[in-house]
């Protein structure tokens, strides 16, 4: 039950429910913010991955080519972070997708050839970076696998030529071997 709060102009240090004017006034300002702020996240969509129309034929072109290494983009997007990252080392794929480690490099090679991902290294560990002009994302926890909110550092030394790599030459590459068309209906 809560007690009742006294408000005055002097400090009562004896009454531990007792609050001056300008205590008081900050505590509602405080309650007032939180609650706005609440309002906002509300608003806010959390759980979505936002896919841009001018790669929809690359992404069709992966789903024909290789259902399971699309499927393996969707698994990276459902788990990424809100910078389009996700570290997970190869036996999630495997115990995911029930594929060998074989199968699992062949297919994110796939994906990285053609733009679609970008990876890092951190030490022995991979960073996959999802193609920010195909998808962009909110983060979003997932049940089965640790998602987990933290810093990611890689080293420059292992990634010298990232700064360089450009996912967009890739995509035009991939249009022209495999002829791939902007849809007729594009707006």
């Amino acid at each position: 039950m809560n007690q009742a709060i006294t408000v005055s102009a002097e400090k009562n240090i004896l009454d531990p429910n007792h609050r001056t004017f300008e205590e008081r006034k900050a505590e509602l300002q405080a309650i007032k913010e939180a609650e706005l702020k609440q309002k906002e996240d509300e608003k806010k969509n959390k759980n979505f991955v936002m896919m841009f129309r001018d790669h929809m034929p690359e992404m069709r072109w992966l789903m024909q080519k290789n259902g399971t290494a699309a499927s393996m983009l969707n698994f990276i997007m459902e788990h990424m972070d809100n910078k389009n990252a996700l570290m997970c080392s190869y036996e999630v794929f495997i115990d995911y997708f029930e594929i060998s480690k074989d199968t699992v490099r062949r297919y994110i090679k796939l994906l990285y050839d053609n733009g679609f991902i970008d990876i890092l290294k951190s030490g022995t560990s991979n960073v996959y970076i999802v193609n920010q002009s195909v998808v962009w994302n909110s983060w979003n926890n997932q049940k089965q696998y640790c998602a987990f909110d933290g810093n990611i550092l890689v080293s420059k030394t292992e990634n010298k030529d990232f700064e360089y790599r450009s996912q967009y030459d890739k995509f035009k590459q991939l249009r022209i071997r495999e002829n791939i068309k902007d849809s007729p209906y594009k707006k």
